[in-house]
């Protein structure tokens, strides 16, 4: 038989079980990416009774029997038989309860089995399966429940009801001694060292040329450090509770604290979230992504590197490093669904990365890679400005990032390389593309609509430069016309992370409070002082300013610190013989790191626009120290290329 007539009778065969109804094909095909056919010949047996439940099975050929504990004589009594179409051991998926029963097979057969894990996995990402699922053992339940109270007297319906409502609960261990002295929680400790920050920032005295309100902004957005690096409170309440502070201490005034929210910058997100995710629930992305899985080769090296090419040579076409990643983002939770990697593996965390790298953090490759690559542009001298354009960009860029993009593609293969079980999944999961594809069918007419809107989006941001408009009032327009036909609706909006979205806002709002602070101000004079004297070793120049770019990264926004960098330093850069153009390129990738969650607008916008399922702070931090050091060792060694290209 051949593996399309079997993938179609497999995508009758779940279409027609009871189990699944309620589950729209998008959901279905997901679900059968997780199931693993299982041949069994006759006589064999599939458990035993008391065996741990650790998966489901759906009988796909063959029959199966029911046997019952064997009884005085020592005989079993098969109960029932079950053929294609019907579930095994269902309540296994929810519960984890022992097996009920001895299943054996009647005849040569094949079932097709969902692991307990992979299902829970599967319901954190589609709760509807979960919902689907259980409604349907309820009717089932209540079914048997009714059947069994019209067979049984009045006598034995009591004792059945007390067993149902009182099932036995296991002794628990006593509490130790340890157990109860608890140690303070993460939270607790994040807390205490925020309320450390602020009473110092408060009671001590400003350092020289800083102002008391820029030396409280910084204490301030200081102590929210450990509170987002532990996920202390929601991000969102964080953000709120941060600019609320700026205002009730007089650091800024509401108009200011708020200013984030009025930019075009935090609408073009906002849109993206609704587009994304109206994309996403359409099919389109997930059957893209079958596409891609189908096509890619090399295993997980080759989906790395065809990811991170795909976004730099994405950049030039789309200004903006955080409209690419919102856009992006749910089209790379379904490449990971379709390749079956588990949320939070190490696969789906390198995947994750390898997005991010390209989507994100290459955006200093072009001068139309983000629009913070003008911004440095327009800031250069204007000696230097003459002989530039988009090719001689790409030329003088040209070392430190491809150094950089060679070295983070290695770190992220060496850093989150598969374990054998999660390759051996995949490999599973390419097996089942046919039957996927089978259940998904034809595109429907949303789906129709979604391609031609995410189409329409991509277009209108890579034509920024003929039309002008900024890349939010793009997205706007294409979250209009899903709107009006029908593909966005209230539901829709609901989804959008508003807790990400506020937590940008306030955020967005922090470089206009520094400035009004002149805290900008004192950190370029500092840096002034510091790097002055260092200009006649070149190499020793471009390593000290790297590491200085690391640290104001984490009080500037990268948007308004790699411009205020080559503001302040490139005049200097210039009469030591160093082009303003190297302090320029090396503040837009140096100030560009996600150290910490809140460092990064890209970061936050890739962790959110997945749901946060697919990796954790504490997996990506492993790429961000990656990145810090790669980032190092290209700068220092690009030293060499731009002497020889008269930057030097």
């Amino acid at each position: 038989m051949s593996s399309e007539s079997s993938s179609a009778e497999h995508a009758d065969l779940l279409a027609r079980v009871e189990l699944f109804a309620g589950l729209n094909r998008v959901t279905l095909a997901k679900l059968a990416a997780h199931l693993v056919p299982v041949p069994l010949p006759r006589g064999t047996e599939l458990f035993h009774e008391g065996d741990p439940g650790d998966a489901f099975y759906l009988v796909a050929k063959g029959k199966m029997g029911i046997y019952a504990s064997p009884g005085a004589d020592g005989t079993e009594t098969r109960v029932a038989v079950l053929g294609p179409g019907d579930p095994v051991g269902e309540m296994a998926l929810l519960t984890n309860s022992p097996r009920s029963a001895t299943v054996r097979a009647e005849m040569d057969g094949e079932l097709l089995r969902l692991d307990r894990a992979r299902f829970l996995n599967l319901v954190r990402e589609q709760p509807e399966v979960a919902v689907a699922m259980a409604a349907t053992l309820s009717r089932r339940l209540r079914a048997a429940l009714y059947s069994a109270d019209k067979a049984t007297t009045p006598a034995e319906r009591q004792t059945t009801s007390s067993a149902a409502a009182a099932p036995e609960t296991p002794p628990q261990p006593a509490e130790s001694s340890s157990q109860r002295r608890r140690l303070p929680s993460p939270s607790a400790i994040s807390g205490l060292l925020a309320g450390v920050i602020l009473f110092f920032g408060w009671v001590a005295t400003p350092p020289g040329g800083l102002s008391v309100e820029g030396w409280h902004a910084l204490a301030l957005l200081a102590a929210m450090v450990p509170l987002l690096a532990v996920e202390a409170l929601p991000e969102g309440v964080l953000a709120l509770a941060l600019a609320g502070t700026l205002i009730l201490s007089g650091v800024a005034r509401t108009e200011m604290a708020l200013t984030g929210f009025s930019s075009a910058n935090w609408v073009l997100v906002v849109s993206v979230l609704a587009v994304g995710s109206a994309i996403a629930s359409s099919g389109v992305l997930y059957r893209l992504a079958l596409w891609t899985v189908a096509h890619i080769r090399g295993g997980f090296p080759g989906q790395i590197l065809a990811l991170s090419l795909a976004g730099v040579l994405m950049g030039p076409a789309v200004p903006n490093a955080t409209g690419r990643i919102t856009m992006i983002a749910p089209a790379v939770r379904e490449l990971v669904e379709a390749l079956g990697y588990a949320p939070r593996s190490r696969a789906a965390a390198g995947i994750s990365m390898a997005a991010l790298i390209g989507f994100g953090q290459m955006a200093a490759a072009f001068l139309t890679s983000s629009t913070t690559a003008v911004l440095v542009f327009a800031v250069l001298p204007l000696q230097t400005r003459r002989g530039l354009n988009w090719i001689s960009w790409a030329y003088y860029a040209a070392p430190p990032n491809v150094l950089l993009l060679t070295g983070l593609i290695g770190a992220i293969m060496w850093l989150y390389w598969p374990r054998a079980e999660e390759e051996s999944r995949t490999a599973q999961v390419r097996s089942s593309l046919e039957l996927q594809r089978v259940l998904l069918g034809t595109p429907s007419r949303r789906e129709h609509i979604s391609l031609v809107a995410g189409a329409g989006l991509l277009v209108g941001f890579v034509t920024q430069p003929l039309h002008g408009a900024h890349p939010a009032w793009v997205a706007v327009l294409a979250l209009t016309f899903l709107a009006a036909t029908g593909v966005v609706t209230a539901g829709t909006l609901r989804e959008v992370n508003w807790s990400f979205v506020l937590l940008f806002g306030i955020l967005a709002s922090i470089s206009d409070v520094f400035t009004a602070t002149r805290v900008d101000e004192w950190l370029a004079h500092a840096m002034v002082g510091v790097v002055d004297n260092l200009t006649a070793n070149p190499v020793l120049f471009v390593v000290v300013l790297t590491l200085l770019c690391f640290a104001i990264s984490l009080v500037l926004r990268w948007q308004a610190a790699a411009p205020l960098i080559t503001i302040a330093l490139g005049p200097v850069a210039e009469q030591a013989g160093i082009s303003s153009l190297v302090v320029g390129l090396v503040a837009l990738i140096a100030c560009n790191g996600f150290f910490v969650p809140y460092q990064s607008t890209t970061y936050l916008a890739l962790y959110h626009g997945t749901g946060g399922e697919l990796f954790s702070h504490a997996q990506a931090r492993r790429a961000s120290l990656a990145y810090g050091l790669i980032t190092l060792v290209a700068l220092a060694t690009s030293v060499v290329f731009w002497r020889a290209m008269g930057l030097i």
